[in-house]
């Protein structure tokens, strides 16, 4: 009788899966940039290459004008907004000891109301 191989994923109840790193999934994946590249080619009708030019192109400006101005409109979609990150303690998870987390930067994002509403 010949073995059957294993498929690198279980059905675990409703709906979820299980890999076979054991982690739980529920069949929503990010795209990588090769999948977003080839998805706005085919929505936009332009090579791949140049699709990857765009995105580059418009990663490029965001960082820009967040640097300059601490936050980008995104008409229709939203708002990039740079927030400061105060000091704060937190605590190792592996031996329970008390940490100082530094302050950093960081981008926060709020919905626009065409974008929030294509959502409900």
């Amino acid at each position: 009788m010949a073995e059957k191989k294993s498929d690198s994923t279980n059905t675990v109840g409703s709906g979820t899966k299980k890999t076979a790193s054991g982690k739980k999934s529920t069949g929503g994946k990010e795209k990588s940039m090769t999948e977003l590249v080839g998805a706005l080619a085919d929505k936009a009708g332009i090579t791949k290459a140049q699709a990857k030019q765009v995105l580059e192109a418009h990663a490029e400006i965001l960082v820009d004008e967040l640097k300059q101005n601490g936050s980008v409109q995104l008409a229709g979609i939203g708002k990039l907004k740079l927030g400061d990150r105060a000091e704060r303690q937190g605590r190792n998870p592996a031996t329970g000891e008390a940490i100082t987390i530094k302050a950093s930067k960081a981008v926060k994002f709020s919905g626009g109301k065409r974008f929030k509403d294509s959502f409900r």
